[in-house]
């Protein structure tokens, strides 16, 4: 018995099912479809190394997902040939049936409104081949906690419009520190309430409206090369202003002692106590102020960022 019992642990753990291709019951908009036994995808083909996930049915229709429960797209390539080059619009969009999804290393583009409004996900996986995350791409998932994306994602060229907008149970760092992207657009970053960490790459340019508007709370904001050279009035905009749990600090890329030469948002008034305070608990020695509040006409607060050091790092914490 003692030599059988280790085959039976074996026999016992169920194989991750193989995805297989079928031109059968395909649905209308769609030229085939693939399913591992519990989802069946309808998925277009453009040519052979360019397949769309889940296409739209007609300007208004829906794309075809059926199944439940975790979604892996792992093998979608190795089992049965499919390179996913892109993800159509709204390619799963609203399947409330999705609790998490695995994309695959082959999916290099995310147009719009992926998972959009998938309120029960909880977890996605983003594969090493990613380039473009499109406009909405993750917008709205409520419910979403963790999301595990390359290191660095080297090669993203695209972070797009409200990219991460309203996925306010997010509590992963995000880590963009090897893209090349230029520009955060408006909305891309917004309403992150738990998120603690971001980094933004050295190629990095502009700051669109609102694009890291944030919440009170600890929060830092790496970012790798030069400032920004265009940023939105509203870019910074807080929900309440002034929030004095949050300080900005700049400092120079490649100083040998970053701490001594750094950069502090001055708050007003009695924030500025608070403001000092957080710069003494993160070991700051130089503190300088690197920009003001300012009112607009239509009596909105937001942070005006000014005369930054070439080749900065900059955080919020």
């Amino acid at each position: 018995m003692k030599r059988i019992l280790p085959l039976l642990f074996l026999l016992a753990i169920p194989a991750s099912a193989a995805w297989t291709l079928s031109t059968e019951d395909v649905p209308s908009g769609c030229t085939h479809v693939i399913t591992d036994g519990n989802w069946k995808i309808g998925v277009y083909k453009y040519s052979d190394d360019n397949w769309n996930l889940g296409q739209r049915s007609g300007n208004n229709g829906s794309s075809y997902v059926a199944g439940s429960g975790d979604l892996d797209l792992t093998g979608v390539a190795a089992d049965c040939g499919v390179v996913l080059k892109t993800s159509s619009n709204g390619a799963l969009e609203k399947n409330t049936a999705i609790t998490s999804v695995v994309f695959p290393d082959s999916l290099e583009t995310m147009l719009g409104n992926t998972v959009a409004n998938d309120t029960k996900i909880t977890n996605i996986v983003v594969g090493t081949g990613i380039r473009s995350i499109g406009q909405q791409a993750f917008y709205n998932c409520s419910s979403l906690k963790t999301i595990t994306l390359p290191e660095g994602c080297p090669g993203l060229t695209t972070l797009g419009y409200a990219a991460f907008r309203m996925c306010k149970n997010l509590e992963t760092p995000l880590d963009f520190s090897k893209s090349v992207f230029t520009e955060v657009s408006t909305y891309a970053l917004v309403d992150l309430q738990k998120v603690n960490e971001i980094r933004l790459p050295e190629t990095l340019t502009t700051l669109g409206t609102e694009s890291l508007r944030y919440h009170a709370g600890s929060r830092v904001i790496w970012f790798y090369g030069p400032p920004p050279t265009s940023v939105a009035n509203t870019a910074l905009q807080p929900v309440t202003s002034p929030v004095a749990s949050w300080v900005l600090v700049a400092a120079r890329k490649h100083a040998a002692d970053w701490k001594a030469d750094a950069r502090v948002l001055p708050f007003e008034g009695s924030e500025q106590a608070t403001a000092n305070a957080a710069a003494k608990a993160l070991g700051l020695r130089g503190v300088k102020p690197i920009g003001k509040w300012t009112t607009g006409t239509n009596g909105t607060t937001h942070w005006v960022v000014e005369e930054l050091p070439s080749e900065t790092l900059m955080l919020i914490q």
